[in-house]
């Protein structure tokens, strides 16, 4: 399989299937991370078509001594946090897929038992609920990291900033998450054991 920065310097070369052939692999990846940031389907659908119109007029500016795919990652994030500002006010809304593959429960015990789908389905929408209302530099490292499975190097490498600056980012934000997440509880009157400052 031809590799994504073959395909990049190729595309630069004027060769547009090549172009395409980086579009049909990106564009899954940047539809969600993308819509994990704005929060909405249609907005997310228009900021990614802004994605790879921006990466086709900046393909000059990509080095490709360096992967491609960190490059249109942070593209997409800044194209994110562009929209995301330009609303002003971020929009609240609960995701119907999960989060994270760390949230997965067990397939076929969900399967079995309408009980844990609803658990689910409840931990699902509070979590993505919570990540909605984390500032952007947070929701940002957290999307990376738990949704494009991203290591600490790679967002470093997405975001420009140094590898201890995301493991600095990432552990403010999970505890950032968390006490939404118990503040949304405990609106709700569920006393759970959990400590915001773990």
């Amino acid at each position: 399989m031809t590799s994504d920065e073959l395909l990049a310097s190729r595309s630069l070369n004027g060769d547009l299937e090549a172009f395409e052939e980086l579009v049909n692999r990106f564009k899954n990846r940047v539809f969600a991370l993308v819509y994990r940031i704005v929060g909405q389907q249609q907005e997310a659908e228009d900021v990614s078509q802004e994605v790879f119109l921006a990466v086709y007029e900046k393909l000059y500016q990509y080095d490709n001594s360096k992967k491609f795919a960190p490059w249109i990652f942070r593209i997409a994030t800044n194209a994110s946090i562009n929209a995301l500002r330009r609303k002003k006010k971020v929009i609240l809304l609960n995701f119907e897929e999960s989060y994270s593959s760390a949230y997965e429960l067990n397939q076929s015990s969900i399967a079995t038992d309408p009980h844990l789908m609803f658990e689910r389905q409840e931990l699902e929408n509070e979590i993505s609920s919570a990540i909605m209302q984390l500032p952007e530099n947070y929701r940002v490292v957290i999307t990376l990291r738990y949704h494009l499975d991203l290591d600490n190097q790679e967002i470093a490498d997405v975001l420009g900033i140094s590898r201890e600056n995301v493991e600095v980012r990432i552990h403010r934000a999970r505890k950032a998450l968390r006490k939404i997440i118990l503040q949304q509880k405990e609106e709700r009157g569920i006393k759970i054991g959990l400590s915001a400052n773990r």
